[in-house]
């Protein structure tokens, strides 16, 4: 599994390189809901709060219905995560790299364009923090006696974007993002955590 990003980053620069069909770039922008699946044997609850993730893409079409799109977005994310044992709540926060990569089908509409992808999602996590009252958890920090830390800094999943694309080349897009890797180290034994996101968004492509 360990190799699972690398893999993502490697066919994004396939993309890249590919000589045929048609190419494009463009920037997107969205605003998000995140949210954890979590399992009852952890005793915590988790509720979506409203973030941001901002980036850019590149799109590679080898027919006019057909193609793939690779993203690279900085996303940050926050939760409302509350103990159910002892009634405590906090905010968690998050800022990471994202590294999604569709398979893109299309429609023309109009002069427009309708475009649904499904595809595989890589992220890195820069920082994890766990905030409550005056308190400040760093989740990446490493245990002094066990040398691991509470949360992974990798991520992977699965990815679905819906989207429509006006003449102009403005767009609008949909997205619902699945994780599929407990966040949570092994060490924590039967509690696992998943993350969840939806979002709405514009873009252009140039």
């Amino acid at each position: 599994m360990r190799k699972f990003p690398y893999i993502v980053f490697l066919a994004f620069c396939m993309i890249a390189l590919h000589a045929k069909g048609q190419s494009s770039v463009g920037i997107k922008a969205d605003m998000n809901l995140s949210d954890f699946l979590v399992n009852d044997t952890s005793h915590l609850k988790s509720s979506m709060r409203a973030s941001v993730s901002a980036g850019f893409f590149y799109k590679y079409t080898w027919d006019d219905n057909a193609g793939l799109q690779a993203d690279m977005l900085f996303r940050y994310r926050t939760s409302e995560i509350k103990n159910l044992t002892t009634g405590e709540t906090g905010d968690y926060r998050y800022c990471g790299i994202e590294l999604p990569v569709y398979h893109i089908l299309q429609i023309d509409v109009k002069q427009n364009l309708l475009y649904i992808g499904m595809g595989s999602f890589a992220s890195f996590g820069l920082f994890s923090r766990y905030e409550t009252g005056t308190r400040s958890t760093d989740l990446y920090k490493k245990d002094p006696t066990s040398g691991k830390t509470m949360l992974y800094h990798w991520n992977f999943g699965t990815d679905f974007i819906l989207g429509y694309e006006l003449e102009c080349k403005l767009q609008f897009n949909f997205n619902f993002q699945l994780g599929l890797r407990n966040l949570f180290d092994k060490s924590f034994g039967n509690v696992w955590m998943n993350s969840l996101l939806i979002s709405l968004g514009a873009g252009y492509r140039f």
